[in-house]
């Protein structure tokens, strides 16, 4: 059974890498694919087509599905708690602070957009953890009244810059962000978002033992000898570093990293080593297959956000309700 969903999971990644590569306005066959990978279609427009805007943005949104399900994964175990998503702490609302910035007063360059977006998620999460030494008493309360706290001002400062902003230019630029999209995503967003996330992602997969153990509550951790506070808050730290990157590429994609965990748990097991690697895998095939279906549904891309929320939300209700009658049969 084990070795049979390692299986599925590679195949759905290599699918849905295949359909990202091949779909889309100027579609592309396998026999054009064979072509350009043996340099037959060199100089060509698809082959510019593959290796500058397909290959580019395939390997960008699979990168951010796969930290993004990661990040969550990460959160949902430190918490204890299976609806904790990777923005708990308020580094989406902080990461978009830093865009809408960006937008508003630096241009809104591709290469300020990346750089404000990831140092205002960065910054958020770092007054998150702040305020809840602050305050003191249970810590995992703390941080998610922190977490509230933040992303509520983060709101607050979203809703008053998009109020200030050109209605005629700007705020079309911060709604579209907002909502996610990866039209944009070339080489260069891969290359300058793949070390944070690739050191980030091997620290959380090191870590994935004692991350295991933490589950079982501080006590039990650290009767097992587990340094708690230390493990919490690089653990912390790098789904933050995560999720920043991740948002700092593609604007926020709602409900990726809340859903993917829920999803393998309740269909492959719950087997906590297995399943961090397989929420990476099947949140880099949800995240290729909503792209694929937002570029090519309508003439007019949609935003990423639209496709994952609407995925996730009739998810989570069909979850519920299945467990709910599974109780009342009970």
């Amino acid at each position: 059974m084990r070795k049979r969903s390692w299986l599925g999971l590679a195949a759905l990644l290599a699918a849905s890498f295949l359909l990202s590569c091949l779909c889309g306005r100027y579609p592309l066959t396998l026999s054009d694919l064979l072509e350009i990978l043996s340099g037959q279609a060199a100089g060509t427009m698809k082959e510019n087509v593959f290796w500058n805007i397909r290959a580019a943005r395939t390997c960008v949104t699979a990168l951010c599905g796969g930290a993004l399900s990661l990040a969550g994964f990460a959160y949902q175990g430190l918490f204890r708690n299976p609806l904790v998503s990777p923005d708990v702490l308020g580094v989406s609302g902080g990461a978009s602070v830093g865009a809408i910035c960006a937008i508003l007063f630096w241009g809104g360059s591709a290469a300020a957009l990346q750089l404000f977006s990831f140092a205002g998620g960065i910054v958020t999460v770092a007054l998150s953890l702040l305020l809840a030494r602050a305050i003191g008493g249970n810590r995992y309360f703390n941080l998610i009244v922190s977490g509230i706290i933040l992303g509520a001002l983060a709101n607050a400062a979203i809703m008053a810059l998009k109020y200030m902003a050109d209605p005629t230019q700007e705020l079309a630029v911060i709604d579209y962000w907002l909502m996610g999209s990866f039209h944009l995503a070339g080489w260069d967003k891969f290359w300058s978002a793949a070390p944070p996330i690739l050191a980030a992602g091997a620290v959380l997969i090191l870590l994935r033992y004692r991350l295991k153990v933490l589950t079982l509550g501080d006590e039990e951790a650290a009767a097992l000898g587990v340094a708690v506070v230390p493990v919490r808050l690089i653990c912390i730290v790098c789904a933050t570093v995560l999720t920043a990157a991740s948002v700092s590429v593609s604007g926020i994609v709602s409900w990726v990293g809340l859903i993917v965990p829920h999803l393998v748990r309740s269909v492959l097991g719950d087997d906590f080593e297995a399943n961090l690697f397989q929420s990476i895998l099947c949140g880099a095939s949800l995240l290729l297959l909503a792209d694929t279906l937002a570029r090519s549904l309508l003439p007019s891309e949609i935003p990423i956000s639209i496709l994952t929320s609407l995925i996730g939300a009739l998810f989570l209700a069909a979850f519920l309700l299945c467990r709910g009658r599974g109780e009342r049969t009970c």
